[in-house]
């Protein structure tokens, strides 16, 4: 879930939000693993969930069995016992579905907004989730670092779960591939903004990393995220996403060029330019998403899967990708793809 609400998008933000539990309990009740939502400040891009904590304790009393988390956590953006002590609450409503994915994030407007320097980051997202990890662990302790300190305490509640699962959210920077591979953390990618190519070395020195830190070859966990849209042909599967996924690409250009008060959301068809700068559209969308048949889709997935990846994790639900072809797309994954992986 990457919840962009705008006008157009729903009747109302309040509608938007019974829409996507509506697609949460509708996973929960066919058999999907997990639903990620993800974390965004202070612009329509994801601003619908500034605290994904609250959201995914609304949802863990609307389901069952479908494990819940941040997709992601932005450390560097919250008091890390916060973070701590809210994650604990999703984890005790849930009775321990909680997944708790993390990250440093990347967009200009949030760091200035937090009054961060992006140097820092990546250290406070560490140091950062040390302090989560303690607290978890019900020990009681004081803390003195670099970026945060604070007198001897004990959380409360602690999460349900002994041992919570943690993954990291990594894009561009070498670092935090190789910190979660030493770390032994599951890995969590996005591909559309980055080459097939890209995306696979990116990936190796994840597991580079893995391998060098002494955990057992193969039993890492790894997720790639794409966008989902199943239609009767590869024609029609773009028509109708083509529009959405321009408009994500376009908030990416907007924000990262410092130009987050443009509010020509979708912009045109120029934005695809670094995404394909061939101009091969159909080639960008085979490589960078799972918007096709589903025979294509189920090659799509095959391919990851033989990359190392364990999972995928699908947006299914963004800017003009309706609820109606959210619902419909799922269905005939349910129906068309996921048998081929049964």
């Amino acid at each position: 879930m990457l919840p962009c609400y705008r006008e157009g998008v729903s009747s109302s933000l309040a509608s938007f939000y019974d829409e996507m539990s509506e697609l949460v309990v509708t996973a929960d009740q066919t058999g999907w693993d997990r639903v990620w939502i993800s974390e965004h400040h202070f612009h329509y891009y994801g601003g619908a969930a500034p605290n994904p904590a609250v959201q995914l304790s609304a949802w863990a009393r609307e389901t069952k069995n479908i494990r819940l988390g941040p997709a992601i956590s932005l450390m560097p953006l919250r008091n890390p016992l916060h973070v701590a002590e809210d994650y604990a609450v999703v984890d005790q409503l849930s009775d321990g579905r909680l997944d708790f994915g993390i990250g440093r994030g990347y967009l200009p407007h949030e760091f200035e907004g937090h009054g961060l320097d992006p140097d820092d980051v990546s250290s406070m997202r560490e140091e950062g989730f040390d302090i989560i990890r303690r607290a978890w662990s019900g020990e009681t302790f004081a803390h003195d670092g670099r970026h945060y300190s604070f007198p001897e305490l004990n959380l409360h509640p602690l999460p349900a779960q002994k041992e919570v699962p943690i993954w990291v959210a990594a894009s561009r920077t070498r670092d935090s591939f190789e910190w979660a591979g030493r770390e032994g953390f599951n890995i969590m990618l996005n591909q559309y903004p980055v080459s097939p190519e890209d995306a696979r070395e990116r990936f190796g020195w994840y597991l580079d990393a893995w391998d060098s830190a002494g955990h057992a070859k193969g039993t890492h966990e790894a997720m790639m995220s794409v966008f989902l849209n199943i239609a009767d042909t590869e024609e029609e599967a773009i028509g109708e996403a083509k529009r959405a996924v321009q408009e994500h690409a376009n908030l990416f250009r907007l924000l990262f060029s410092g130009d987050q008060w443009n509010e020509d959301y979708a912009g045109d068809e120029s934005v695809f330019e670094f995404l394909a700068p061939d101009g091969d559209l159909p080639r960008m969308f085979r490589e960078r998403t799972c918007i096709g048949t589903p025979d294509q889709v189920i090659e799509r997935i095959a391919r990851y899967r033989d990359w190392g990846f364990t999972e995928m994790s699908f947006i299914v639900r963004t800017g003009e990708l309706s609820q109606e072809k959210a619902l419909r797309t799922m269905e005939r994954f349910n129906a068309e793809v996921a048998p081929a992986f049964a």
